[in-house]
């Protein structure tokens, strides 16, 4: 095939023009390769790409996305300010990562898919946490910072669980009067077996928890703590407390910690019961005549005495009989006579509703008060070793993916390219013009410069 002369010069000339100076051209061309490929690492690929990753996080309350104290659990919160500030101080490498720009500027986020599992109907949630990469030296560090982001809601939700509390602080607890105790203690006491019985479920009664308890370490299965609690409040103590305390005119009462204001209280309270025992008194004496115009046969006279004591009374309804009535107004007159004994006519004899007595009962509740406390702090240190035990995050791969950055193999190649024929051209160009003002000149051509063609323009 003939080489053809195009604007004065043959592709053979081209080619012995670069040939002759192919060492700087290949060096301008690798010169600008290796600037392309550090800007391109180091100032272009930062920019644009961004790191993530998938984990699980794994926790006892996990299957029913939920934290510790039994709130809903917001994925969105691995990404708050205050666990990006927890995961930035966790390796002196992230110190100069600003995470509230981070934040401010959408650079990170964090999304959530669940994976259904038909054979355990159970489901698996994996987040993908997704950071930018200009706020990082290099991907190590970005990569470094998503697995302490991980770590700091793992933290967070072991940092929820250890404060946990299940007993009653004992300003609540006689702050209420005796009869609220008891309930406070029968509410104290379910929750105890109620929670013991979730982690039996969730893992197993033979399940065994190592825990610290006045700093000793204690290794025990879930089934012993269960049955201690057990057999602190059942329902035999709890009935007997219950009786106890209606019959003997307690429930109302409070201060049992200071004698005089317990003495106070018992005082208000025999008056207040005096009273009633006397309204009573007329109440029956009312009946008892109402009974017996009705043997005369008054019936409509006493039906409508009747009414009337009833309607004033709130503790019977309108229409029982009037032998029903009887008997409620004696059964509670007794009731009021073994509280108050001989104070119920105004003397000075006692009763069950003594200063001696309230006291007497309220260290029986402070008793199941401090056994069932004492069995809460155990119950929080069991479920803070557990929370310890099985809460972790669980990373889907090693490494961090990449995205929106630019391939460097392809920009040195692409650079190597476009530099070299750049550089040939150029290099051409003034070789070429030198041999024409050398031609033009008379002069002639020197070793490597083309012969002038005379059919050359």
């Amino acid at each position: 095939m003939d080489e053809e002369r195009e604007s004065g010069i043959t592709f053979g000339e081209i080619c012995r023009l670069i040939g002759k100076r192919i060492w700087l051209v290949l060096a301008i061309a690798a010169g600008v390769t290796v600037l392309a490929v550090v800007l391109f690492a180091l100032v272009f690929n930062p920019l644009t790409t961004y790191y993530s990753m998938d984990f699980e996080l794994v926790y006892p309350t996990s299957s029913t996305q939920q934290y510790p104290d039994g709130t809903p659990f917001s994925y969105r919160n691995i990404i708050s300010l205050s666990t990006l500030e927890a995961a930035k101080a966790k390796d002196e490498r992230l110190a100069d990562v600003d995470v509230a720009t981070m934040l401010r500027e959408d650079h990170i986020s964090v999304s959530a898919s669940t994976d259904e599992d038909t054979v355990t109907d159970s489901a698996t949630v994996t987040y993908t946490l997704t950071v930018k990469g200009s706020y990082f030296r290099d991907e190590d560090t970005a990569q470094l910072f998503i697995r302490c982001v991980a770590d700091a809601a793992v933290d967070d939700i072991m940092e929820r669980a250890a404060s946990l509390s299940y007993g009653i602080s004992s300003e609540t607890f006689n702050g209420n009067n005796f009869e609220a105790r008891l309930d406070l203690l029968a509410e104290e006491y379910a929750t105890l077996l109620e929670t013991y019985d979730m982690w039996i479920a969730t893992y197993s009664a033979g399940y065994r928890v190592t825990y610290l308890e006045d700093g000793a370490s204690i290794t025990r299965s879930l089934s012993d703590l269960c049955a201690d609690v057990y057999g602190l409040y059942v329902e035999g103590v709890r009935s007997a407390l219950a009786e106890e305390c209606e019959s003997s005119g307690f429930g109302l009462l409070y201060g049992e910690d200071d004698e005089m204001v317990v003495a106070e209280a018992i005082n208000d309270r025999v008056s207040q019961l005096q009273g009633r025992y006397q309204e009573y008194e007329n109440i029956l004496a009312e009946l008892y005549a109402a009974l017996a115009q009705m043997g005369q046969g008054e019936t409509q006279s006493g039906a409508a005495t009747l009414s009337a004591t009833a309607a004033t009374d709130g503790g019977i309804s309108i229409d029982p009989t009037i032998e029903q009535r009887i008997a409620y107004y004696t059964e509670q007159m007794a009731v009021i006579a073994n509280q108050l004994g001989d104070r119920v006519e105004g003397s000075s004899g006692e009763g069950t509703l003594t200063v001696a007595n309230a006291q007497a009962f309220a260290n029986k509740l402070n008793g199941y008060f401090t056994a069932l406390n004492q069995a809460a702090e155990t119950l929080k240190n069991v479920t803070t070793a557990i929370y310890q035990q099985n809460t972790f995050a669980e990373f889907a791969a090693q490494n961090a993916d990449s995205s929106g950055d630019t391939n460097i193999v392809l920009v040195a190649i692409a650079a190597f390219v476009l530099s070299f024929l750049v550089a040939a051209i150029v290099v051409c160009s003034t070789q070429y013009s030198r041999q024409r003002r050398a031609l033009a000149g008379g002069q002639a051509p020197q070793e490597g410069q083309a012969p002038k063609d005379e059919g050359s323009a």
